[in-house]
């Protein structure tokens, strides 16, 4: 175990369902030293998913100069030292073993231990990312209960949805919201299956509903438009995390592929149901009991071919929890 420190700095430079899978991980930490202050390197979006944590938390960019200096043979031993990294007096490298040189490399550059966490198990192990993390942690001496990703919803991002919901006649607290993209296509459940699915259950069963369509999200843009006009569902577009979280936080269940749209949305509490394909759940499923999980199969090269899949039909178990979650929206 170690002794308290005032600063503990951080690097992961996952997607964004890794980083809230991550995110256990300094909340942990946190509970077994409640006084000390963050410094996380990562993508630096994916910062603004931490507002209304108990810890501070200062968010630097995992592209600044010194971390490319890290992976370079001549630069690593003489690149400046961020004087915010100076003043760690412990640091966690989130990352794959790819990553082992660069941490050897910090280790040299800093006076304080260099700790190492593999960011997500290799295949050989079937076994979630959250307790794989906690897992090492307690190796380390941080012994915390397994715990699931929660975020909190910023008040200011809340009245921005609420404003724009406002225009389209929706009331915060009353919506689904469903997402069908992914940051890896083939992840993404065909969309004669999307397509199939809404025409089983009438739009949702008259569900106000609101699409998401994100920046990784342009192929399917002409499928969210279409469906947008057929059914009378508002597209919301946004790069924006925390007004992503806020939408989400207002949801009364959401529904969409394996990404990290996914994850954000069982973070914020949300009945959730995610399709799998092609990765496995038992490892990058979202986590909490309000989370269902909907195995298939597809092709890949039909993901974006309209009605070529849709003999598939829909599975009437699909159908069904669609049906309960609508029906429980009130409760």
């Amino acid at each position: 175990m170690f002794p308290e420190v005032s600063q503990i700095g951080f690097w992961h430079n996952g997607a964004l369902g890794d980083f809230v899978l991550f995110t256990p991980v300094l909340d942990a930490v946190h509970d077994v030293m409640p006084n000390t202050s963050f410094v996380l390197w990562t993508r630096p979006a994916h910062g603004d998913l931490l507002c209304g944590k108990p810890y501070g938390v200062t968010v630097g960019s995992v592209e600044d100069p010194f971390w490319r200096a890290l992976f370079t043979d001549q630069a690593w031993r003489t690149a400046p030292l961020p004087q915010s990294l100076a003043r760690c007096g412990l640091f966690f490298w989130v990352g794959q073993k790819s990553a082992r040189i660069a941490v050897e490399r910090l280790q040299v550059r800093l006076s304080c231990p260099v700790l190492w966490i593999q960011s997500f198990p290799d295949g050989s192990v079937r076994e979630s990312v959250t307790r794989f993390l906690g897992k090492q942690l307690s190796a380390l001496g941080f012994s915390v209960p397994e715990r699931e990703p929660r975020f909190v919803a910023d008040s200011g991002a809340v009245s921005h949805v609420q404003a724009w919901l406002q225009t389209f006649s929706l009331r915060f607290g009353g919506y689904a919201v469903v997402h069908m993209g992914s940051g890896g296509l083939g992840k993404v459940w065909p969309v004669a299956r999307w397509k199939a699915l809404f025409e089983e259950t009438h739009g949702f069963f008259g569900m106000p509903t609101v699409l998401l369509s994100g920046p990784a999200d342009e192929a399917l843009a002409p499928f969210v438009a279409k469906w947008s006009a057929a059914w009378g569902w508002p597209v919301y577009r946004s790069a924006d995390l925390k007004q992503l979280a806020a939408l989400l936080s207002g949801a009364v269940f959401f529904m969409g592929c394996d990404s990290g749209v996914s994850h954000v949305a069982a973070a914020m509490k949300v009945p959730s149901l995610v399709v799998f394909g092609p990765t496995d759940p038992a490892v990058w499923a979202p986590r909490g009991e309000h989370v269902t999980i909907y195995r298939d199969a597809w092709d890949s090269r039909t993901v974006l071919k309209g009605d070529a899949d849709s003999a598939a039909g829909v599975e009437p178990s699909l159908v069904r929890r669609i049906q309960e979650l609508v029906a429980n929206r009130n409760g």
